[in-house]
């Protein structure tokens, strides 16, 4: 097969992916934006109604880091999975890894896109107008997606390697979730901490997400800098890793 027809067996895969994951589901596509609010409702009455966390929007807040986040943890949980239910694929089919893993990517992308446009759907519909700022969120769209690609490809090589990384990383996004601005605001954070705790990519996204698309500021033009290296540096180790890995990569499923 010619790497001019990857990306059509990435798209294939990814659409029947996409169709089996709601195949006889009762509410089929709806769930792509059930999920997180149905998490939305959870985590509103915790920190909102019985901790009594004041933050201005703070359901608007609260349902885009939840959406952001979903997309990451999803992306990559559904990448080491995949790469593992698609072996036979690769032992029979002369195709490279990456193409496993991008149409696992590309159908968590589809979805984070529903949910994102229910989103926006919803607080217009409440009344709520994003300003000006609105126009930067593909920037940040995509150095989300540079950064779950980058990760995904350094975790899945071990995941195949390694049986046990799996689990390892459930409890690694636990942790993440938490250490992660979703249900609180990030300068909540000692200031002993803050240097180290903003090296969190993902933290840095979702604030600065949520600075242009609910509060109309732009952020500073040495975050927005700081953000997009870091970003970019996992994105290429990410490649470093794919590339080294990808020879050995079938004998250990």
């Amino acid at each position: 097969m010619k790497k001019i027809n990857y990306f059509n067996v990435i798209k294939e895969l990814s659409w029947a992916d996409f169709k089996l994951k709601y195949y006889g589901s009762i509410f089929g596509l709806f769930w792509s934006f059930l999920k997180p609010f149905f998490m939305l409702i959870i985590l509103y009455v915790v920190f909102h109604s019985f901790l009594k966390v004041d933050v201005e929007h703070y359901t608007w807040f609260l349902l885009l880091g939840i959406i952001f986040w979903n997309f990451f943890a999803d992306a990559t949980k559904d990448s080491m999975q995949n790469i593992t239910a698609k072996a036979h694929i690769l032992k029979n089919i002369n195709i490279p890894p990456f193409v496993i893993i991008a149409s696992s990517l590309l159908h968590s992308f589809w979805t984070f896109l529903i949910g994102l446009g229910a989103f926006f759907l919803i607080i217009f519909i409440f009344g709520f107008s994003p300003t000006g700022t609105i126009f930067l969120i593909p920037y940040f769209i995509m150095l989300l997606t540079f950064f779950t690609v980058g990760v995904s490809l350094i975790i899945v090589p071990l995941s195949v390697r390694f049986k046990d990384f799996g689990h390892l990383w459930d409890i690694f996004l636990q942790m993440l979730f938490w250490i992660t601005p979703i249900v609180y605001q990030h300068f909540l954070v000692p200031k002993t901490y803050i240097k180290w705790y903003l090296l969190n990519p993902l933290a840095r996204i979702i604030v600065e997400t949520r600075t242009v698309v609910l509060y109309d500021k732009i952020p500073e033009s040495k975050q927005i800098l700081i953000t997009a290296g870091i970003v970019i540096s996992i994105f290429m180790i990410g490649l470093l890793v794919a590339k080294k890995s990808s020879r050995s990569f079938v004998e250990h499923l």
